[in-house]
């Protein structure tokens, strides 16, 4: 849940400023958001996604530094 969170957090703030995600970046995003939704369902990626975009930047900053490391 973590990975969408932070996926939507990331995507509202490259919105903000009008920056797409390079590339390299986007590939990334790609295929973090398809394991995600594999492993969280479409559903639940897509509100996680949405409550991760509604964050401010102090919060998303937090969330970023408080999620558990990858296995």
């Amino acid at each position: 849940m973590f990975a969408a969170l932070l996926l939507g957090a990331a995507d509202a703030g490259h919105r903000s400023v009008d920056a797409p995600l390079p590339p390299g970046g986007r590939t990334d995003a790609d295929r973090i958001t398809a394991a995600t939704t594999a492993t969280l369902g479409p559903r639940a990626f897509a509100e996680a996604f949405a409550r991760g975009a509604a964050l401010d930047s102090n919060s998303a900053a937090h969330l970023d530094r408080t999620a558990p490391s990858p296995a």
